[in-house]
């Protein structure tokens, strides 16, 4: 709803914006040549719409790494805890309650720290615990062997999959790149409330900003949300 009402407020106001320039300009407009004047606006949209679907682009792969990253730590804790089962015993119980505490602290600590582009200590701490726990294990049979070299592909997986999770949780988009997207913003609609022209209607008039200020407002605000794949939003990433 947040997004919403920012879209609502910025289109809002650059409608208001436009249809107060039309209420000062003279009868005949600013420009002397609005053939000109109208190439040079399809210029900075131009522009500015290629920068801003670059950036929804890079922005949208770096939401997937998040999901890809995510999905592979969270098959690799089950095949771990599929290992655990094989080893048995007082270790394979240990690692057992190792993984789902591990898992819980994913889920309760280190998910609502991403969302402000931190880790959790809580789950390095049972990282290190479950690490402790397979170096006391002795395979008894081939079957065990085989088990406790899978556990190392597993924590590789795993470790790889928290490691690309993580790097998602600091935003990817860097604080020049807003400001050249927002120059570019305001640019369009500025220049599009230089056009106004008094000879037509308010509705005539309300429409085209209207519409543009929509399409950058929620471009930018799409791009903001796929930046923050783990913030409270509907289409975040959960640890589901």
């Amino acid at each position: 709803w947040i997004a919403l009402l920012i879209l609502i407020v910025v289109v809002s106001a650059a409608i208001i914006s436009k249809l107060f320039v039309r209420s000062r300009i003279p009868e005949q407009g600013w420009f002397a040549d609005p053939p000109r004047a109208a190439t040079t606006l399809s210029v900075v949209g131009t522009m500015t719409a290629v920068l801003l679907a670059f950036v929804i682009f890079f922005s949208l792969q770096s939401y997937q790494h998040a999901r890809d990253g995510a999905s592979v730590e969270a098959v690799a804790v089950t095949e771990l805890h599929d290992v655990a089962d094989v080893l048995e015993g007082h270790s394979g119980r240990a690692l057992h309650g190792g993984l789902i505490c591990y898992s819980r602290a994913v889920i309760s600590d280190e998910w609502p720290a991403m969302s402000a582009g931190k880790s959790s200590e809580v789950v390095l701490a049972w990282v290190e615990t479950m690490g402790r726990d397979f170096e006391g294990i002795e395979p008894t049979s081939a079957k065990q062997e085989a088990a406790y070299a899978q556990w190392f592909d597993q924590q590789a997986q795993r470790r790889e999959g928290r490691r690309a999770r993580l790097a998602q949780a600091t935003a990817s988009v860097p604080p020049p790149l807003w400001f050249v997207l927002g120059v570019g913003a305001w640019a369009v609609i500025a220049y599009m409330c230089l056009q106004a022209d008094r000879r037509e209607g308010r509705l005539i008039q309300a429409a085209p900003i209207g519409l543009v200020a929509t399409l950058v407002t929620s471009g930018l605000l799409v791009v903001f949300l796929l930046d923050h794949p783990y913030a409270d939003w509907s289409g975040s990433i959960q640890p589901t």
